[in-house]
């Protein structure tokens, strides 16, 4: 049987776990979002974890059904399906959210990945016209020289900055009145299937909205945190052995929408030495992490339950044939245990143990 047509076969069920398993994460990102407690707790941090493998499991079963093909208009997808293109927006806000790490520019380039396949992905079905920023790892704007700028031309970018900018903030208030509108809606069990789908577009424009302003905050970011580097590398040898040394947490890894290495060429824009996940790349790592059982394993484990079935069998019927023996031979000790037996048989006769409180 081909791949293609066990997904298939399996398309029913995955999206039915999908719905529950999207619909719990957005339960868990909204609280994260509203909550008073510092972003840097123990509680918070944990939520933002959990919530992420979530989200990563939520976008692998995405890819395994095929969901979204270049080769469908944005009319043609289901309503139900319209909430996973939020995916990677929700993924890309709760990485910013990550604290109490070293490597803070590591988590700013997974972050940028899942911003940007979440515009390409809505910019190829038409949800939005603005143009996708590129972006590039710092070995690649090494080589590029920066074009030198007149005054005129820092303050016309500059102006044009303020308008774009104040333009967005007044269309995000208005998506979020209408959000705010549609949201009461939800709660009818007999919601039209119109407005549950203009409540998910309306909230897809939202954070397209807000993803750009996420980018422009990393970005001046990243200057930052490429001089903070800098000025580390200057510390001497005998401060750096004087610091505990700790085994390195393992380091976070975009998962995209995307199952195999041709897809993820198209939407996952990348790194050289941070390689976006494929569904296979996946579920090997949630195999490795011990997150999902082991196929491997599960015969040789269903063998070992038989095997100890069988020996317990064996055991039993050995010692059956041993009593069996004794009595035969009028050993005083057996004779002594089925003599108590009758005793007490003749004392306590049957049922009597079990009279449910009758007289």
């Amino acid at each position: 049987m081909s791949e293609k047509k066990l997904f298939k076969e399996n398309d029913d069920k995955d999206v039915t776990s999908l719905s529950e398993l999207f619909d719990k994460a957005f339960e868990q990102f909204n609280n994260i979002n509203k909550t008073d407690k510092p972003t840097n707790s123990v509680q918070i941090q944990s939520d933002i974890r959990r919530t992420m493998n979530m989200l990563e499991d939520a976008t692998k079963l995405v890819s395994m059904v095929d969901m979204f093909s270049q080769n469908e208009s944005f009319d043609e997808v289901a309503t139900e399906n319209i909430k996973y293109f939020l995916l990677p927006a929700f993924l890309g806000t709760l990485a910013t959210k990550i604290c109490n790490i070293d490597d803070r520019m590591h988590i700013v380039n997974v972050a940028e990945i899942y911003f940007v396949d979440f515009l390409k992905r809505v910019k190829a079905y038409g949800l939005t016209d603005i143009e996708v920023p590129e972006i590039k790892s710092e070995h690649e704007k090494e080589g590029v020289s920066e074009k030198v700028r007149t005054n005129a031309e820092l303050i016309t970018e500059m102006v044009n900055r303020r308008n774009t900018k104040l333009q967005r903030f007044k269309e995000q208030k208005e998506l979020e009145s209408r959000l705010e509108i549609l949201q009461k809606s939800l709660s009818d069990p007999n919601i039209d299937d119109e407005v549950k789908r203009e409540y998910f577009v309306t909230l897809i424009k939202l954070y397209v909205n807000l993803t750009i302003e996420e980018l422009n905050s990393l970005a001046a970011e990243k200057p930052i945190l490429e001089h903070m580097k800098n000025v580390g590398k200057t510390e001497t040898l005998a401060q750096s052995s004087q610091k505990h040394i700790s085994p390195l947490p393992p380091k976070l890894k975009p998962i995209i929408i995307t199952r195999d290495e041709v897809q993820k060429k198209v939407f996952g824009i990348g790194y050289p030495s941070l390689p976006v996940l494929t569904v296979q790349e996946f579920y090997d790592q949630r195999v490795k992490e011990g997150d999902w059982p082991n196929p491997s394993h599960h015969q040789t484990t269903s063998k070992c339950l038989q095997d100890l079935a069988n020996n317990q069998g064996k055991k039993d019927e050995e010692e059956d044939i041993k009593k069996e023996e004794m009595i035969e031979t009028d050993n005083p000790e057996i004779l002594k245990q089925l003599r108590a037996m009758d005793e007490y048989k003749d004392v306590h006769r049957r049922g009597w143990g079990n009279r449910a409180n009758r007289s």
